[in-house]
């Protein structure tokens, strides 16, 4: 039974982070996978969805009816209590003395209206429209292995790297158009709107956008913004220290000794991550291994030193790593095969 109840609390989980738009990749597939296994788990997840709806309409309406709902969730609770006696032998209550009721778990909505009621009573106290929706944030996390497309509801295209956490406000995006980049990195199309402009949150240092497409990173260490066209404001927050960044420019924010510079971006390799386009001129192989196996999320090894610093100069734009690898073992004279699940390269 606590295992089954274990079970439960984790799937529930899931439902309410899917409808809050929060769940993970890998936690989708094994929510999906899980409304799939029966009829009845599609049922109880559409309960959950008709809810999270009619909540939805509450609040836009600014009409929350707290007595009411309560009555509501009073019925359908009654409707799964039983007398304790009756729970123990199965004997009909009828001319006995009134008994303690007991909750009965019903098997294909288990704790469904009690979890309902315990949400009803949050929002009766401290207001549901405040609490849940006026400082509501949309996180979208994408899986380890995963490119996640995302359109902001202005019509900004964002591209996510995998492993990028992003976040921005549900209610209020549309008057003020600000992204919070948690972690990873992203390119963004910015949709044009004189009345309010874009920008994004890189944990100290903001970029805004002046009509642009830019590419945004962010890690432990530095957070960094390159323009492919247009221009970009990269703010030090807090400060007057400032630097505009036009096509072809890199701006790079260090979190610790907390210094903000501009250069020409050095990388044309930058968005390969994205459209698998590579330019290498004169490269040794180690580098090129090295930034397709980031890109391609692979393992790919060397066999001999002297293959190591072989230098590459090629275009490449490939989706499928054994194709771009193809091209690299031709152009270097080398061997390309498989073993363990890994790509290798080696001398002839």
């Amino acid at each position: 039974m606590k295992n089954s109840e274990t079970n439960e609390s984790f799937i529930f989980s899931l439902i309410i982070e899917d409808l809050e738009e929060t769940i993970s990749a890998e936690n989708k597939v094994i929510l999906d996978q899980w409304r799939q296994d029966a009829e009845a788990n599609e049922k109880l997840y559409m309960e959950f969805r008709s809810v999270q709806i009619n909540l939805d309409k509450l609040v836009e309406r600014h009409d929350i009816d707290a007595h009411h709902s309560w009555n509501m969730l009073d019925q359908k609770l009654d409707q799964q209590v039983f007398p304790l006696d009756e729970a123990r032998s199965g004997e009909s209550t009828e001319g006995k003395d009134e008994q303690p009721l007991k909750v009965r778990k019903n098997n294909s909505m288990p704790y469904f209206w009690m979890k309902m009621a315990a949400m009803l009573l949050i929002l009766s106290t401290l207001g549901y429209g405040y609490f849940f929706w006026k400082n509501k944030d949309i996180v979208i996390n994408t899986g380890t292995a995963l490119l996640t497309n995302v359109v902001l509801p202005d019509g900004t295209d964002l591209n996510l790297n995998a492993g990028t956490s992003i976040s921005y406000s549900k209610n209020n995006f549309l008057t003020d158009r600000k992204l919070v980049l948690i972690n990873g990195e992203a390119f963004v199309k910015v949709a044009p709107n004189q009345k309010s402009q874009f920008r994004v949150e890189m944990g100290g240092v903001e970029a805004k956008d002046i009509g642009t497409r830019f590419n945004i990173s962010r890690n432990e260490q530095q957070s960094t913004v390159i323009v492919e066209e247009g221009e970009v404001e990269f703010k030090e927050a807090g400060t007057t220290r400032k630097v505009n960044l036009t096509a072809g420019k890199l701006g790079i924010y260090d979190h610790k000794n907390q210094t903000l510079m501009a250069l020409d971006n050095p990388d044309l390799n930058y968005k390969a991550w994205l459209d698998k386009n590579f330019v290498f001129t004169e490269v040794p192989l180690k580098e090129v291994v090295q930034k397709m196996e980031k890109v391609y999320q692979a393992k790919i090894e060397i066999v001999g030193d002297g293959l190591k610093e072989r230098k590459l100069t090629a275009k490449l734009q490939y989706q499928n790593l054994d194709s771009a690898l193809a091209v690299v073992s031709a152009s270097l004279d080398c061997k390309l095969s498989q073993s363990d699940g890994k790509f290798l390269l080696s001398e002839k």
